[in-house]
């Protein structure tokens, strides 16, 4: 068995499996770092429109009138 050729392959097999652990490992922030992009956008847009409804009134003014027929 040539031991020699496998002391050179291991390395090189582990820096691969090193950089692709990291490559992994930056997609998963670039996502998060996206995802939190939008829900602050979601959020921006949402009290702009907010701010330009104007709101609701929320007593009601008046008399109820109950109806039997």
């Amino acid at each position: 068995m040539d031991i020699e050729r496998t002391q050179n392959v291991s390395p090189i097999l582990s820096a691969e499996r090193i950089a692709a652990q990291q490559e992994v490992a930056a997609l998963k922030l670039s996502n998060d770092a996206a995802k939190a992009q939008g829900q602050a956008s979601v959020q921006l847009i949402q009290a702009a429109v907010g701010a330009a409804t104007p709101s609701q009134p929320s007593a009601s003014i008046g008399n109820n009138i109950n109806v039997k027929v």
